[in-house]
C-alpha cells in the first residue's frame, strides 16, 4: 500500500509535532516529522510519500530521504492539488491511503476509491510501531512514555541522524576523535 501524507496538515494537527511553532521555523518542524517517519519506514515497508506546500523554486521538487519520497509541488499547485493529482493519476487508487484532515482532499480521494486516515490516528500508529518494534526487538514489550516527551528519547536517533553525527565527530580517517 502507498501512503501519501499531507505533510503540513499532519504537522499542525499533531500537537507533539507542531506545538512549538512560535519557537521553531518550518524547516525544523518538517525535519522533526521526517525523522519520525524515517524510523517508521525502517519498520514498515509501505511506500511513503510526504507532500509539502511549495519550495518556491519555480519547478516541482522531489527527493528521497531514507526511502521516503518528499514532494514540493511546482508553483501554482499546492500540496492539496498535488495529492489529488497523484491519486487521480494512479492506476491503483484502491491501494493508496492518504493521511489528511482536509475535507476537500478526503472527499476527492474517497471518490477515487482510496482510503483516508486522520493525522492523529496515523501519528499514534507510527509512534506505536516505532516504540513496539524497538522495545525488545520482537515487539513484546511496550514502553509507556509521558505526554510531550519526544519519541527520540525512546527510539534513539534515526539512521541518517546517526550517520550525520558520526561524520561530525569523526576525523578524515573515519576514526573517532578519541581513538
Amino acid at each position: 500500500m502507498d501512503v501519501i501524507v499531507d505533510g503540513y496538515n499532519v504537522i499542525f494537527k499533531v500537537p507533539e509535532l507542531g506545538d512549538n511553532t512560535k519557537k521553531c521555523d518550518i524547516e525544523i518542524l518538517r525535519n522533526r516529522f521526517l525523522s519520525v517517519l524515517e524510523q517508521y519506514k525502517e519498520k514498515r515497508k509501505h511506500k511513503l510519500i510526504v507532500v509539502f506546500d511549495g519550495q518556491g523554486s519555480g519547478v516541482s521538487y522531489k527527493s528521497n530521504i531514507s526511502g521516503i519520497d518528499v514532494v514540493f509541488p511546482r508553483p501554482g499547485l499546492d500540496a492539496d492539488e498535488e495529492i489529488k493529482r497523484m491519486v487521480n493519476n494512479s492506476k491503483r487508487p484502491r491501494e493508496i491511503m492518504v493521511v489528511t484532515s482536509d475535507r476537500d482532499i478526503k472527499r476527492f480521494v474517497e471518490r477515487c476509491g482510496s482510503k483516508v486516515m486522520e493525522p492523529l490516528e496515523f501519528y499514534r500508529d507510527v509512534t506505536e510501531k516505532i516504540v513496539r518494534q524497538t522495545a525488545d526487538g520482537q515487539g513484546r514489550k511496550k514502553i509507556m512514555r509521558d505526554e510531550g516527551e519526544p519519541m527520540s528519547k525512546y527510539t534513539g536517533p534515526s539512521k541518517s541522524e546517526a550517520q550525520h553525527w558520526l561524520k561530525v565527530f569523526s576525523n578524515k580517517t573515519g576514526k573517532g576523535s578519541d581513538d
